[in-house]
């Protein structure tokens, strides 16, 4: 029928424009769907650095880590204030719960905090009246508090003051919309004898990292026990013949202090650890009177403090 409008050359080239038009159009519709889309990816800014969520335990985020605490005296507390519900005491108990138990129990006290995960059993949701170990009511939940549970990750808080012990347990409980309970009367007259017991002294704290460092300062080498190949003395001729390790034996004499008293706690402390301690196990061939002279020689190079006297 498109013969009567058109001939035979001008059919071919509508076929070819036709073809071109197509082919643009494809070309077209594959540079939005692929190139554009690249583009666009490549000059978008940069994603923030995921960051992960802290995981740890009970306590600072470093546990080993918190604020140096002198001793002080805690003078002793009504009980019957600690165990009837106040206001104050729930208002302390959150700073100390969110303080010390959000890491694993969360905010809420779901059991949902950041180091849930890493724990098992997961850490309680205190809102829920199900599965509790001890009990949820005053008693139950101060033991916990205070003990922890074994095998668990809740640690126990028995370096916190009783009062703050108690704020936590009545916080924990205002978490949970359901009835706690009191507990037994026996629980609770026994919880009333502890909290009303004499005054409290609590420890002194420092982080771990400064109680290394105060560790490394007092430490002092102790140099290897020596003896003089000009000393021809009884003491020192028994003491070539035991001597396996000179490191080893002056460590382990200047730490036991026992061998000062006579040769035979020094023969007790060489023949319980020889060889390991540096000694020979021919020290077991020893007589008593080598054993004399032995202790005689060792007690003039080792020095009360543990410092090798150096022979001259």
């Amino acid at each position: 029928m498109i013969e009567k409008y058109v001939n035979e050359e001008e059919l071919k080239r509508l076929i070819s424009g036709l073809l071109v038009f197509l082919g643009a159009l494809t070309i077209a519709a594959l540079f939005a769907s692929i190139v554009v889309p690249g583009l666009r990816n490549a000059n978008r800014p940069a994603a923030a650095t995921p960051v992960n969520p802290v995981v740890g335990v009970p306590g600072w985020l470093d546990p080993t880590e918190f604020p140096p605490e002198r001793s002080r005296e805690i003078p002793p507390v009504d009980a019957g204030t600690l165990i009837r519900y106040s206001p104050r005491l729930v208002a302390r108990g959150s700073e100390l719960f969110t303080k010390n138990c959000t890491q694993c129990h969360g905010g809420l006290g779901k059991g949902d905090g950041p180091a849930a995960s890493t724990l098992n059993p997961r850490p309680r949701d205190l809102t829920n009246g199900n599965g509790w170990t001890r009990g949820f009511d005053l008693p139950s939940i101060y033991k916990t508090v205070t003990v922890g549970v074994a095998g668990t990750g809740m640690q126990g808080f028995e370096y916190l003051s009783k009062t703050y012990r108690m704020a936590l347990v009545h916080y924990v409980q205002a978490l949970g919309k359901f009835d706690h309970g009191t507990g037994t009367p026996e629980a609770l007259a026994a919880l009333e004898k502890e909290l009303s017991s004499a005054g409290e002294r609590t420890p002194n704290k420092i982080p771990v990292s400064l109680a290394i460092a105060r560790i490394a300062m007092e430490f002092k080498a102790v140099p290897p026990l020596a003896v003089d190949p000009a000393d021809t003395g009884a003491g020192a001729e028994v003491l070539r013949r035991v001597l396996a390790d000179p490191s080893r034996a002056s460590a382990a004499l200047a730490g036991s202090a026992s061998w000062r008293k006579g040769p035979t706690e020094l023969a007790a402390v060489v023949l319980a650890g020889a060889p390991g301690n540096g000694f020979s196990l021919r020290a077991a061939s020893l007589s008593a009177s080598e054993w004399q002279a032995l202790h005689g020689a060792l007690s003039g190079r080792i020095a009360p403090s543990g410092e090798v006297v150096p022979r001259r």
